[in-house]
């Protein structure tokens, strides 16, 4: 039911407020049913930004602007806008919160936690910044074009180490060192062994097959 509320009166201008439906929009201008004036803008305080069959009071001055000043009932009570100046806006449906903004920070003096089932992060460019930080997780799985990585020290442990490569090249300064408790090399073609010095020591036996074996 769409009454009118009250009047006030001023010397320049007779400003009213009425109960309206909005009916449609264009652009700024919303379109009202049951309302003095056939549109209005909506006010800044008006956070909610109205929708067509929306229940809304709206301030009437006269032959100057009419203005939205809230919503009173929602037509979809699933769904609501939240405008802010700047171009901010809180958008809610069926349970569900997306903030649109040009950029978005989060300050804590503590600690800051994000807790779900399922995170979701994509973007064009990222940058992660920390003095420490501790990854724990069952599996990790990961697709990447390019890996560069700078350290100054590198410790691993596991349990099975598997790696796969088309080719693999490694410069090392100084001293490149392996223990183990067996070592197998199988190679299909070309075994090539260059050092300017070379020293073979075996407790036992020492084995060399071929067909041909060039020495000196």
């Amino acid at each position: 039911m769409h009454n009118k509320l009250m009047t006030m009166t001023r010397a320049d201008a007779s400003v009213a407020l009425s109960y309206a439906t909005v009916s449609g929009r264009a652009e700024q201008w919303y379109f009202l049913s049951g309302a003095e004036g056939l549109r209005a803008v909506r006010a800044d305080s008006c956070l909610i930004e109205p929708e067509c069959g929306d229940s809304v009071l709206v301030c009437h001055a006269g032959s100057q602007t009419s203005y939205v000043l809230a919503v009173l009932a929602r037509a979809q009570r699933q769904e609501a806008c939240l405008q802010l100046p700047g171009g901010v806006a809180l958008h809610t449906a069926q349970g569900a919160l997306q903030v649109q903004a040009a950029s978005i920070r989060l300050q804590a003096s503590e600690e800051v936690t994000l807790e779900a089932p399922q995170v979701n992060l994509s973007g064009v460019a990222g940058q992660l910044r920390f003095q420490q930080i501790k990854v724990t997780a069952q599996e990790l799985h990961g697709r990447f074009g390019t890996v560069s990585s700078v350290a100054q020290n590198i410790t691993s442990s596991v349990g099975r180490l598997v790696q796969k490569a088309r080719d693999s090249f490694r410069w090392i300064e100084q001293l490149d060192e392996t223990r183990a408790g067996r070592v197998r090399m199988q190679v299909r073609q070309r075994f090539d062994l260059k050092a300017q010095d070379a020293t073979v020591l075996a407790d036992g036996q020492v084995s060399i097959d071929a067909q041909k074996i060039d020495l000196g």
